[in-house]
């Protein structure tokens, strides 16, 4: 009979070799951290022998993201709030080392986080608000992945892209009743500026039309005599007599000798 073959635990294991087994997931690197420091050779998917005065720091490679909250002040004073934004990015797969030896395994709370905030706020700090629409977030979008990733790149990560979700103006805040009180005093300052232009206008129509009344009087008064106006008096009484509502009666000479009556 074959003899009876017992596996021993991975603790009788590490207590008879002084080592023990360190699993690197597949799409993972993994950096040696030794009494030395970090070693030079990255640990690369699989299963590894390492001492039991080491451990192990895995990096996932592949693109990740990450969801963050993000304030900024435009162009023009509005407080903007950008939730749920979405931030992807991934080490440099050949430079997993130096990125543990200068930031650590931390280095999303420890690096990008606070460049991003940094750089969306710089950005969008040179939009005004009217600027923000889709056209608009895009191009910012665009400007704060550039900026993020040349900041970025000599610590061997590569930022990938932000999406800059739910952008909305922070209605809420002091700053932006202020800026409100303050449009509305701007609207009130245009209207009265606007009010006083119609009033200008107005009195300079009605300056011209009288200039032009005066010249026309200034035409007709020569020409204006007694025998003219005695004339017009005449033809005036004469349509005055011959309307149907004018009744005739004869008074005293003192006393007007036609009388309108209206039926």
């Amino acid at each position: 009979m074959a003899p009876n073959i017992r596996l021993a635990s991975p603790t009788v294991f590490a207590a008879l070799t002084g080592c023990v087994l360190a699993p690197i997931p597949s799409g993972h690197t993994g950096v040696l951290l030794g009494t030395s420091g970090v070693d030079r050779k990255p640990l690369h998917e699989g299963e590894h022998f390492i001492s039991l005065l080491d451990s192990v720091e895995t990096y996932d490679l592949q693109a990740q993201e990450k969801t963050e909250d993000l304030t900024a002040v435009s162009a023009d004073g509005m407080a903007l709030d950008a939730r749920a934004s979405v931030l992807t990015f991934h080490p440099v797969p050949d430079q997993v080392v130096a990125l543990a030896r200068e930031v650590g395994p931390d280095y999303y709370r420890v690096l990008i986080r606070p460049v991003v905030r940094s750089v969306a706020r710089r950005v969008l700090a040179g939009y005004r608000v009217d600027t923000l629409d889709t056209p608009g977030i895009d191009r910012a979008e665009k400007e704060v992945t550039e900026a993020t990733t040349r900041i970025l790149r000599p610590y061997h990560v590569v930022f990938d892209s932000i999406t800059l979700r739910t952008l909305n103006i922070t209605q809420s805040s002091e700053c932006y009743r202020a800026i409100v009180a303050t449009s509305v005093e701007q609207q009130k300052v245009l209207a009265a500026q606007q009010l006083l232009e119609l009033a200008k206008r107005r009195a300079q129509e009605r300056r011209l039309e009288a200039r032009g009344i005066a010249e026309s009087n200034a035409l007709l008064a020569p020409t204006i005599t007694s025998e003219l106006l005695t004339d017009a008096a005449t033809r005036a009484w004469s349509k005055l007599l011959t309307s149907p509502s004018t009744h005739v009666e004869v008074r005293a000479p003192a006393q007007p000798y036609v009388l309108e009556v209206r039926p």
